[in-house]
């Protein structure tokens, strides 16, 4: 089943809001080729009058769309999404755009019969699937990239040669939500766990870069594995590692952590946790 999986990134709802914005962007320029071959005079760019109408069926396929992305992010945080249920998501849209296609079509300029209708469906959603299917493979080969590069990195941690390298380290293993172990990693190179939806973020120092890893796994059962370590929760979305705090920043009831990082910008403080941090931290003669 793991192998059946898609990467996690395309499930990410930025990222997935992200591909809508490439998939118009590859659309437009797809259309102006198109629009000369297209057998409904209304779809025309090049025309100024049918050119609002092109607009509105923009606007009505991109809300479609981003609609789409929001329901599939909330679908893969209760069920796991695999690479058959993504395929036949992504056809679903395909169906919904034609038809959307059609629709506009037979309602502003409808001089056919079924049959003119039928063929209409057919190249409406052969030219959905390419408009759509050409930028997703792009987008899915970069996510099966990027995937093999947290792969390639949880690799290195679970090395015995990192191990020997690391004896007298902290190291801890973080676990997904189905219990299995996913990354193991010393305490020391951690900085803050970022809470999104079902995932969290680790970042984490490598060879004196930031990277991270995305867990699907709940904030709450992290915080329960870190409970003995450095690594303290600040906010709902947020636990960093108190070690590397640089600068708590206080003005009035708001509160901010700089950590020692220059690329990680300010994490809030919540009221919640903001006395339990300070207990934490108030051995710590580095932090102003």
């Amino acid at each position: 089943m793991e192998e059946n999986k898609i990467p996690k990134l395309l499930l990410r709802l930025d990222f997935m809001l992200k591909s809508v914005l490439f998939v118009a962007v590859f659309s437009v320029m797809f259309m102006i080729v198109y629009a000369p071959f297209s057998i409904s005079g209304w779809f025309d760019i090049f025309n100024g009058q049918h050119l609002k109408l092109a607009v509105a069926f923009y606007i009505a396929s991109i809300f479609a769309l981003i609609t789409s992305k929001i329901a599939l992010a909330k679908v893969s945080n209760r069920i796991t999404i695999t690479r058959l249920s993504y395929v036949l998501w992504l056809l679903g849209e395909v169906l919904f755009i034609s038809l959307l296609y059609v629709l506009f079509t037979i309602y502003l300029a409808y001089d056919g019969g079924f049959e003119h209708i039928s063929r209409l469906f057919v190249r409406a959603f052969c030219c959905s699937a390419a408009i759509l299917a050409i930028p997703n493979i792009i987008l899915t080969l970069y996510a099966a990239y990027k995937s093999k590069e947290e792969v390639d990195d949880v690799m290195r941690y679970h090395s015995p040669q990192f191990a020997a390298d690391n004896e007298s380290s902290r190291l801890v293993s973080l676990c997904d939500s189905s219990g299995v172990a996913k990354l193991t990693i010393d305490i020391d190179s951690l900085y803050y766990i970022e809470s999104q939806d079902n995932y969290v973020k680790i970042y984490y120092e490598n060879n004196g870069t930031l990277q991270h890893y995305m867990l699907r796994c709940r904030t709450s059962v992290i915080e329960k594995i870190l409970a003995d370590t450095t690594m303290v929760r600040c906010h709902r979305s947020f636990i960093i590692n108190t070690s590397k705090i640089k600068l708590l920043h206080s003005e009035k009831t708001n509160h901010i952590i700089i950590l020692k990082h220059h690329n990680i910008n300010p994490i809030p403080v919540s009221k919640t946790y903001y006395d339990r941090l300070m207990k934490t931290i108030s051995h710590e003669p580095d932090i102003h």
